[in-house]
């Protein structure tokens, strides 16, 4: 009886739905021109399907709306997320209360209208066209020959830059966005190719999800989530969005042999307009209404030069691992929350 019991036992732990998933542990650091300094420190872990990821956070933030970023969406402090894709749901952990919350995951236009309560328009009436011309757009990525190990991995050095001159036939505004993106990569092995196929399954599954399509290759070396969280933030409207150029890179992103381990990066956007000026449209919501009061202040020679957005991503360790369901559940002490 004990002897069937243990090879029911071992046939149980063999025959156990488990997927080829991905551990990871990266570093960064995201800091915002007038704003804040974001660092978080994360250990991941995915399948497809489905993803955790622990992080340790802290944001330093500046100003008045620093200070509102710093009890929203940058919080400091230690946290936990899992994500289900096919149970379209996010699991938001606070180890330190042990709680969680469940919230649906919604297509980012649903969010945006939740967000801005806009006049419905007419049916019959077309959407205006935009007052941004792009004026000129030049990316290219270029090997430099460099390399260096670092974190263990071998690595060689690529720098990509990208330049958008643009103008705003309505105001007048003449302005120039720039990126400049360090990237060292390391040679695909066996592990790396693996990781990255289960990682971008899981990538393509969750833009997907949210109504967005982008590679999280590029993504992350240009930096385009920060880039989008900034124009999220960003008072001065009747400038062009991250992503008008980005889709003739591609070819150019091509180059880049190997996967990135270390990203820095730096986006500066310079206009002969100052932020304020008369006719410039202002966001709306909550963000919105405190970036007007910080329009008045004028900026120091100092922060004119700083860029407007840096950021700094590190890969520490990436692995591949036999997960399962359970590695994806809320710890049985947690309670709900909500």
């Amino acid at each position: 009886m004990k002897k069937s019991l243990v090879l029911l036992c071992v046939l149980c732990m063999l025959t156990a739905p488990a997927f080829s998933g991905v551990v990871k542990k990266t570093r960064s650091e995201i800091t915002f021109k007038g704003f804040g300094r974001f660092s978080t420190s994360q250990s991941e872990k995915l399948v497809p399907q489905k993803h955790w990821v622990d992080s340790r956070n802290d944001f330093k933030g500046k100003g008045l709306l620093g200070g509102l970023a710093g009890k929203t969406v940058l919080r400091s402090g230690d946290f936990g997320e899992i994500t289900d894709l096919p149970a379209l749901s996010v699991s938001r952990l606070d180890p330190k209360k042990k709680e969680y919350t469940v919230s649906p995951i919604k297509k980012l236009s649903e969010e945006m209208k939740g967000e801005e309560k806009e006049v419905e328009k007419p049916a019959a009436e077309k959407p205006a066209e935009s007052d941004v011309k792009i004026v000129k757009s030049e990316f290219k990525v270029e090997e430099t020959g460099e390399s260096q190990t670092i974190n263990s991995f071998q690595a060689t050095k690529y720098v990509i830059t990208w330049v958008v001159e643009w103008e705003n036939v309505r105001t007048g505004e003449k302005g120039t966005n720039s990126l400049e993106s360090v990237v060292w990569a390391t040679p695909y092995t066996d592990v790396i190719v693996k990781a990255q196929e289960e990682e971008q399954k899981y990538f393509r599954a969750y833009m997907k999800a949210i109504g967005l399509d982008q590679d999280k290759i590029q993504q992350d070396v240009l930096g385009t989530n920060w880039m989008s969280m900034l124009d999220g933030m960003n008072a001065a409207k009747g400038r062009p969005g991250v992503s008008g150029s980005i889709a003739k890179g591609s070819g150019e992103m091509k180059k880049i042999k190997g996967y990135p381990v270390l990203i820095d990066g730096k986006y500066s956007v310079v206009s002969d307009r100052p932020q304020g000026a008369a006719g410039e449209e202002r966001p709306k919501g909550l963000l919105g209404g405190l970036a007007k009061k910080v329009l008045k202040k004028k900026p120091s020679e100092e922060e004119a030069k700083e860029p407007t957005l840096t950021y700094h991503i590190e890969v520490l360790e990436i692995s591949l691992a036999d997960l399962a369901d359970a590695d994806f559940q809320v710890p049985a002490d947690y309670k709900k929350k909500g």
